[in-house]
């Protein structure tokens, strides 16, 4: 026993050197610093774990004793350690092989919102239940619950029992019922899986469970419990929340509190300054509504009425910055974050790394010729695939440049085919696409689901002319005093040469000069700008992703069930006609009043005018002619000088390098 209490002993001396100090009242724990959320053009755009606290006789003993019966059925018996029920739910852990039960007490519980340090291990737990043995010594038990009460997550932004009882059923926490005090008790332990509003189901299972308690530990009668459950429950419907920025903040907290833990994000009194860039996102949400709203006047009617919605991304090229995330048409109806989802098919949106491969690792160049023509290709051990234009057209030998622009499927087949899947995701990779990628030839038309997230970050390495910037979403966190905590700095990574990606930058241009694209030019918008529309099978998915020398904007709208896009005619809607008006609308506004930027140039590039059928330089018998940007050593033939004779000029080494370079044959 001597020795026991000399490891006691030991054990308060090691750690509590270092322990919080408490407050004279405990009412100072209440008001304990929030965090506060800033936009990157300054305004404050959430508060995190803000409380309105009460006293604990304007608290309802219906809420009060049935949080006793729910956390800690011992708390007046206890010391801040309850033996017996640490115990009970170690036992009970090791028989089931998963933490089930918790053993902590109320006390120990509220002494976790005095620290907010990173410590995730033993040591911090054994510095909790100090301070829990602190509290009860000082604090009478009706001040440690009436404080706990006050700082409890109850779901749905609400902290505190006072902000629980407004948010659930528009009444001060004094006037809760029975009924109501055991639902909001059954909240803490889990506030999302049994958040009323989610699962109501599931959320009166909580509640019975609660009164069962209640009733094993005598504070209600059986009869009572009865009454409770007959009686009427007055939830009120949840506050609409049409923010857009809620995306954009869900997703951002959700790297923090992963990072840093729930505690310290929200009740640490920091200052975390966001890249969010709210003029932007507001411009997004009303671009894009009222596209969907145009869309939906012309589609056919549907049982039920079924909404579009939209996913979409704006990221600042020059650092990675994301100033907008819309992760659909209304917050307050869905908070499902289409904007990071991996779970729609990018379609022809993907072509760009199947071209870029093949120039990089088979010598293609944008004047290469290619055969547009019906494809079937063998497959062992499953049916030959035999991918089809859009249409079924088809134009016999055409130059890549122009393949890209009219997004022909057999081009992007036979290219895949050549330079194998696995090369195209490696390609994939080094542009910031992480999701799982098919290891198949369907990849080529972009049949492996991404984010817009992460189609955004992928072009906007384009625009770089191959420096990849990670997306970020925080600038920087300071701490209550100011001091800085978390600071990002910016370093994009030299992935492909800038004279490699520039050929497949000024082929993105004409998709939107002359291609697919092109109706964001017939829209007006007169800035430099590439990109490449994207659309999957049965109109499923429509996809726009495209940037400026500023700005990299992916846009997908589809219906979350994977229904077809189709209007009134039966006409299917294509990323043209879908997502590439929201993509302009947006980026008109947000690139109002400043100056149109070209994309710069790099050493070793030249321009060539070329035959569209031959890839021949241009001459009078040209009937179709475009201007392609190449490496200064590809080689561009006139149209009569035969590769033969050519020879005769250069080293067998210099005519083969010259031959792949020029008229590649359909693979």
């Amino acid at each position: 026993m001597l020795f026991g209490v000399f490891i006691g002993l030991g054990s308060y001396f090691l750690f509590s050197r270092d322990l919080p100090q408490l407050p004279n009242d405990l009412r100072k724990i209440n008001l304990s610093l929030a965090t506060e959320v800033y936009s990157a053009d300054g305004e404050r755009i959430k508060v995190l774990g803000q409380r309105y606290p009460v006293p604990l006789e304007d608290i309802s003993p219906n809420f009060t004793n049935a949080i006793i019966a729910a956390e800690d059925a011992n708390f007046y018996e206890h010391k801040g350690l309850d033996h017996r029920a640490l115990m009970r739910a170690l036992f009970m852990n090791i028989r089931k092989g998963k933490i089930l039960q918790g053993g902590s007490t109320i006390t120990q519980q509220l002494s976790k919102n005095l620290f907010f340090s990173f410590e995730r291990n033993w040591v911090r737990k054994v510095k909790e239940l100090l301070i829990a043995f602190q509290l009860e010594a000082t604090f009478s038990k009706e001040k440690i619950l009436e404080a706990y009460c006050n700082q409890i997550y109850f779901g749905n932004g609400a902290y505190g029992v006072e902000e629980a009882a407004q948010t659930y059923f528009r009444k001060r926490a004094q006037e809760l019922t029975v009924l109501q005090g055991a639902l909001l008790a059954g909240l803490p332990n889990s506030p999302n899986y049994t958040n009323p509003f989610v699962n109501y189901e599931r959320s009166i299972r909580r509640t019975e469970y609660i009164l069962t308690r209640m009733v094993n530990e005598h504070l209600i009668s059986s009869e009572e419990k009865k009454e409770a459950l007959s009686s009427s429950l007055e939830l009120s419907l949840p506050r609409e929340d049409d923010n857009p920025n809620r995306y954009f903040l869900n997703y951002a907290l959700g790297i923090l509190e992963r990072k840093y833990g729930k505690e310290f994000v929200h009740f640490g009194g920091l200052k975390v300054f966001t890249t969010l860039d709210t003029r932007l996102q507001d411009i997004a949400q009303r671009s894009a509504l009222s596209h969907l709203e145009l869309l939906e006047s012309k589609m056919v009617e549907r049982e039920g009425k079924k909404y579009l919605q939209v996913g979409m991304v704006s990221i600042e090229n020059q650092s990675g910055a994301v100033r907008v995330m819309l992760g659909g048409r209304s917050y307050s109806n869905s908070q499902f974050n289409r904007a990071a989802s991996n779970n729609r098919l990018p379609g022809s949106s993907f072509k760009p790394f199947v071209y870029l491969t093949a120039m990089e690792r088979n010598g293609y160049n944008p004047a290469s010729i290619v055969k547009d023509e019906p494809v079937i290709i063998e497959i062992q051990g499953s049916s030959p695939w035999e991918p089809k234009n859009f249409n079924d057209n088809y134009s016999g030998d055409i130059i890549l440049k122009k393949a890209m622009m009219r997004s022909l499927n057999s081009v992007s087949a036979k290219l895949i085919q050549e330079v194998t899947p696995e090369k195209v995701i490696k390609v994939a990779r080094q542009f910031g696409i992480t999701s799982p990628l098919g290891n198949n030839l369907s990849l080529a038309l972009g049949t492996s689901g991404v984010s817009p997230l992460e189609m955004a970050s992928a072009y906007s390495t384009i625009a770089n002319l191959g420096i990849y910037n990670e997306p970020y979403f925080i600038e920087r966190i300071e701490d209550f005093k100011g001091n800085p905590l978390y600071e990002n700095f910016y370093h994009g990574v030299q992935n492909y040469a800038p004279k490699s990606i520039y050929p497949l930058l000024n082929m993105m241009q004409g998709v939107i000069d002359e291609g697919t694209g092109r109706i964001v030019r017939q829209m007006g918008f007169k800035h430099p700008a590439a990109g490449k529309t994207g659309t999957t099978n049965s109109f499923k998915d429509s996809w726009f992703n495209g940037f400026t020398k500023i700005f990299s904007t992916s846009v997908w709208v589809g219906f979350d069930n994977n229904d077809s896009m189709v209007d009134l005619s039966m006409k299917g809607l294509t990323g043209a006609s879908a997502a590439a008006p929201i993509w302009t609308l947006y980026m008109e506004k947000a690139l109002q009043g400043k100056s149109q930027i070209n994309f710069p140039v790099p050493e070793g590039i030249k321009f060539e005018k070329v035959d569209v059928h031959t890839g021949t330089l241009a001459d009078n018998q040209s009937m179709e002619t475009m201007n392609v940007a190449v490496k200064e050593e590809t080689v561009i033939l006139p149209r009569a000088i035969e590769a033969s004779q050519l020879s005769i000029q250069q080293s067998p080494i210099d005519s083969a390098i010259t031959s792949k370079l020029t008229n590649v044959p359909s693979p």
